[in-house]
């Protein structure tokens, strides 16, 4: 029996009957019990929250950092969630030097920054209700990815800054937790892989597709990104956010580390062995978005637009005209021509027909 896995990132997640155990040898290297044996495959308690360190994922500050896991074995669906959440790339938004940080979390996360953050993302969330017969993920076993390295997940670099006349060192590594996670997660039997990311969790999902599909290559692999469109960014600015991070890109991914839309493109014309489904809900006018990446509201629409209407077959975008930054948490949302945001979303679940490009 093979198990549905489904990696989501998301910009927060919580709950304070979070377990924690040791470390993630919790988890069966082996799912020897299969995902509708005792404990889906994993070695700690059901339809409850238990957090797992996991050896070589860290925080900015350089602080151990971990996943947490709901196990169910009411299906054969396994969510994996990338949290959001900024993103710096210089002393002064990374250490809050004039300005207030830009990303959240690069002073550690544990299962207490778990609990706080849990509740935004899952017990509010129509994707996750596990007594709603109606939600599309409520049957399935969660996996939670935290995002405190700044980089949305990208990073492979310990870089270091010149913060107030001190050399301070930030661990960018989002890219290597992602491995690190993979190493865990790997070993589950699945028959269909999900990402889906909020944010910063959104454009770490596209930026590492191809490594989710390798750590599964029997599976297809679906994704999903929540105000993660990957426009066009400022020359200087892009140069500065990679040579901080050393960011890491699809294999493949020609002149990515100079042109960001060039990921897009990659995924539109040749998305990773066993690449099904791709969603994006693109607000145009993102006014956060705007802000990191140096646009005003005209000239975010229009490259924003560019990316939404490029979208077709198995790739399609529900597009708004408004400034918001992300919709997932709002599902009653509705384009001009009247498409619902929930039924939209089910459909990139379920691989119907509605999936199709809409709006603005």
């Amino acid at each position: 029996m093979r198990t549905t896995i489904v990696l989501l990132g998301v910009l927060a997640a919580c709950g304070d009957d979070t377990k924690a155990t040791g470390d993630a040898s919790a988890i069966d290297a082996v799912a020897d019990t299969g995902p509708g044996g005792p404990d889906a495959g994993f070695d700690i308690p059901l339809e409850t929250w238990t957090w797992l360190d996991v050896p070589g994922m860290v925080c900015g500050n350089g602080s151990p950092t971990g996943i947490a896991v709901n196990p169910s074995t009411k299906s054969q669906k396994l969510v994996i969630m990338f949290e959001g959440g900024g993103a710096c790339w210089e002393a002064a938004a990374c250490y809050g030097i004039v300005i207030p940080v830009t990303a959240s979390h690069l002073d550690g996360f544990n299962a207490a920054t778990f609990a706080q953050v849990r509740p935004q993302i899952f017990d509010s969330s129509f994707l996750f209700q596990r007594t709603d017969p109606t939600s599309v993920f409520g049957d399935a076993t969660w996996v939670f990815v935290p995002y405190c390295t700044g980089d949305i997940h990208s990073g492979t670099r310990d870089n270091v800054y010149e913060a107030l006349g001190q050399q301070r060192t930030m661990h960018h590594r989002g890219g290597n937790n992602v491995d690190a996670m993979l190493e865990v997660v790997k070993h589950y039997p699945a028959s269909e892989v999900f990402a889906m990311g909020i944010s910063a969790g959104g454009f770490g999902v596209q930026l590492n597709w191809d490594r989710i599909a390798a750590a599964f290559p029997s599976v297809t692999t679906h994704a999903f990104a929540d105000g993660s469109q990957m426009v066009p960014i400022e020359s200087a600015r892009y140069g500065t956010m990679n040579a901080s991070w050393a960011a890491r890109f699809p294999a493949g991914c020609n002149d990515c580390n100079h042109h960001f839309d060039n990921v897009a493109a990659l995924w539109r014309a040749a998305p990773p062995p066993h690449g099904g489904r791709l969603g994006l809900i693109d607000s145009l006018q993102d006014g956060t978005l705007s802000v990191f990446f140096g646009y005003d509201a005209a000239g975010m629409k229009v490259q924003s637009q560019i990316i939404g209407n490029a979208m077709t077959g198995t790739q399609a975008a529900f597009m708004v005209d408004d400034n918001s930054h992300t919709r997932l948490a709002q599902p009653a949302t509705q384009t001009s021509t009247g498409v619902v945001l929930r039924p939209w979303v089910e459909a990139w679940a379920n691989g119907t027909a509605a999936f199709v490009t809409v709006g603005p």
